[in-house]
């Protein structure tokens, strides 16, 4: 899990990046707020540095040694030496507030600031669509979901992509055909468990799957590129499914197998759409609500995809299910005149809504997600455009701030999701506003909710 140590590290690092100090030698805001409230963090501290021109390279060494060893001497005991070095005057220590507050007053220190985190300059920069709703920072400030576990329920996945395969810990297969055809599951059965269950033969759940944890080596980078996936087969190859008992056993499978899991993604939805919360008819939603409540009693945020039949009232099932967070899709761009999904948009703009998105007044939340470029089967990428594209985008956010506040309830982690600085709204649906995706504003919104004692 992400430990309060480096949550608060991290995300401080991220708020308060290029305040100045205090004074010549206090330590700068970004180390006072991550040590505040009884929190430790890692700080690099900066010694004074007065050499002679004529000091020898042995000299220095000894006179740096010297020095770090009389400052560490001076620390309270809390204090936890993380890297020091040879001709360098500086450290890397773990303090809490007390002591950080020694090391501003010694007289030997220059300065003090966080140790932050970063990356290499290897990986495929995200998408554009990442970078509108605010993921593609995640990972630089440590929210790169390490210990987190996503669940995609879809068409599978491409099970030796460089980008995924790696943290694939589960696979499972509910892939009915229709009335007496043989089921769609790789063995040809209705049903299938363990190692290659959920290989895709589409490349919708490839694409849907690595913008929620790709890894950037071949495809554009994901949002949680150290998150774990349970992969849970239920489109074909054709990106259909035949009967929604089958992603009500998947729900439940998830359920029962992986009760840890942080984030639960469905980018499908039923052909019936639904004006309102759907929870009590017909019988499939009250089945469908039933296990996602059950995924919902152990933690787990479930997002759905709004649906892509350009309605302006309705969205399909589960989207409309009380217990998911419902997302409908915008252009990420102008991109001109656009025909998609069945329609046009005659123009296009960044977090413009889609023509195609459906539009019921239930609906949670807005995302970019026309186009995403991502995974694709056999090692390749994929571009999409779709609600299908921003229920991950969502996903992805719940994870980091899962990964940001661990003990955070689902209802403060959907009210941090919403608690964004832009809305969107449609003329077709005589402009009801929605929030849009801001997930380093989400991320803000629930450090401070904790940070003003909500534990």
């Amino acid at each position: 899990m992400f430990n309060c140590l480096r949550q608060t590290t991290l995300l401080a690092a991220m708020v308060f990046a290029g305040t100045a100090f205090a004074d010549e030698r206090g330590a700068d805001a970004a180390s006072r707020a991550a040590t505040a409230n009884g929190e430790r963090a890692r700080v690099l501290v900066v010694l004074k540095d007065e050499a002679a021109s004529t000091e020898s390279i042995d000299a220095r060494t000894l006179r740096i040694k010297t020095d770090v060893d009389q400052v560490l001497a001076a620390l309270p005991g809390s204090a936890k030496l993380k890297r020091r070095f040879m001709a360098v005057a500086g450290f890397a220590v773990e303090v809490d507030a007390k002591g950080l507050a020694a090391l501003a007053a010694d007289p030997r220190v220059l300065s003090v600031g966080l140790d932050v985190g970063g990356m290499g300059s290897s990986s495929i920069a995200p998408d554009a669509s990442s970078v509108l709703n605010q993921l593609s920072p995640l990972a630089g400030i440590g929210l790169h979901g390490s210990g987190m576990k996503i669940a995609v329920i879809d068409s599978g996945v491409d099970t030796d992509h460089v980008d995924l395969a790696g943290r694939i810990v589960d696979q499972q297969c509910f892939c009915a055909g229709v009335a007496g055809a043989v089921g769609c599951c790789p063995n040809g059965l209705d049903s299938q468990s363990g190692s290659g269950s959920a290989e895709d033969d589409h490349g919708h759940g490839t694409n849907v799957t690595g913008i929620i944890l790709g890894a950037g080596a071949a495809a554009p980078r994901g949002a949680l590129p150290q998150a774990s996936l349970v992969s849970v087969k239920v489109l074909d190859a054709n990106n259909s499914f035949c009967c929604i008992s089958d992603v009500i056993a998947a729900l439940d499978w998830v359920r029962i197998n992986h009760p840890d899991v942080d984030a639960v993604n469905m980018s499908l939805g039923t052909f019936s759409l639904f004006s309102g919360n759907c929870d009590s008819s017909p019988p499939f939603n009250v089945t469908l609500s039933n296990a996602l409540n059950n995924l919902r009693s152990v933690g787990a945020t479930v997002t759905a995809s709004s649906g892509n039949q350009a309605n302006n009232i309705s969205s399909s099932s589960p989207a409309c299910l009380a217990a998911t967070i419902g997302v409908g899709a915008t252009w990420d761009g102008a991109l001109g005149s656009q025909t998609v999904l069945g329609c046009t948009d005659p123009s296009t703009a960044a977090k413009q809504i889609t023509c195609f998105s459906n539009l019921n007044t239930t609906v949670d939340l807005f995302a970019a997600g026309a186009y995403v470029t991502s995974t694709g089967r056999n090692g390749a990428t994929s571009t999409f455009a779709g609600t299908s594209q921003v229920a991950p985008m969502v996903a992805a956010c719940a994870g980091a701030l899962k990964q940001l506040r661990p003990s955070a309830t689902l209802a403060q982690i959907e009210a941090a999701l919403k608690a964004t600085p832009t809305t969107v709204s449609s003329p077709r649906n005589g402009g009801f506003s929605y929030p849009f995706l801001d997930c380093m504003a989400a991320v803000r919104q629930l450090d401070l909710l904790f940070a003003n004692g909500f534990q």
